[in-house]
């Protein structure tokens, strides 16, 4: 009987939660102040991922693409959050890399330190 009463309870916590972020959302939606480019917060963090396995899977993400596989990119991840390091060939690239990264599961910002260097 307890748990039952437990599992309503986290059913019940799960569903408000559903319910408040579907409200931040709409409330999201309202035209505002970007954050700094370095800097990009994910909207799939939803679940707790342990940061190697998001690490791994970015890692997987980058190495999939055609593009990004031979860029030298260096992923690490702290509480969801990743830092991208190392040198593309341009803001492009940059970006590319950040948008894969931030289709993993689990990320809850990414900081992007990638630096835009010219081929030579």
């Amino acid at each position: 009987m307890q748990t039952s009463k437990l599992f309503n309870t986290l059913v019940a916590a799960i569903v408000l939660s559903g319910a408040s972020i579907t409200a931040s959302h709409a409330a999201d939606s309202a035209p505002k102040a970007q954050a700094p480019a370095d800097t990009v917060v994910a909207a799939n963090a939803a679940a707790a991922v342990p940061d190697e396995t998001i690490t791994s899977s970015a890692k997987a993400a980058l190495g999939a693409d055609a593009q990004a596989a031979t860029l030298p990119v260096n992923v690490a991840t702290k509480q969801g959050v990743v830092v991208l390091s190392g040198d593309v060939p341009s803001a492009e690239a940059g970006d590319r890399i950040v948008q894969i990264v931030a289709s993993v599961s689990g990320v809850k910002e990414i900081k992007n330190e990638l630096k835009v260097k010219a081929a030579g």
